[in-house]
């Protein structure tokens, strides 16, 4: 078995990355899981992760680069679950809600709109890793902020 740092345990989320299919839907279902089971214990607690989570999946994600000269890898989850983790923070206490955040943010990810699509060409490192899928998942949050309204 090869050597896996703790670095790349936490980008791939505890080894989500690591399945060799769709890893990213992999990783936000856990983003769902984890935000659904923070918001049980408490909300706030999401002010304080989703910036931490963020910060270290740039740094993390610099350092993986740099050590395996892949850019972007599949293993990496962590920009998948940050993006989650923001695609439902308007819809939190609804599951139908947020299952529908995942289902949009998957498409905006797989997509990529502009600046997202921007960014995932030209921004290197860690930032660039972990950016699109924000975008991805701040584009989701204002659709699903409206949606909620009307539902």
């Amino acid at each position: 078995m090869k050597n896996i740092s703790i670095n790349t345990i936490f980008l791939s989320f505890i080894g989500i990355g690591f399945i060799p299919i769709a890893s990213g839907t992999f990783g936000s279902l856990a983003g769902v899981i984890l935000g659904y089971g923070i918001n049980i214990i408490d909300f706030k607690i999401f002010y304080f992760l989703i910036p931490l989570l963020l910060i270290l999946g740039i740094i993390c994600s610099d350092i993986y680069e740099k050590n395996s000269g892949e850019k972007d890898s599949s293993i990496i989850v962590m920009d998948e679950v940050v993006g989650q983790l923001i695609a439902m923070l308007p819809v939190i206490n609804n599951p139908i809600l947020i299952m529908i955040s995942f289902i949009l943010f998957r498409l905006f990810d797989i997509f990529k709109p502009w600046p997202a699509s921007y960014i995932d060409k030209n921004m290197k490192g860690g930032l660039g890793v972990m950016l699109d899928d924000v975008i991805a998942g701040i584009y989701t949050a204002i659709i699903m902020y409206f949606l909620n309204l009307i539902v």
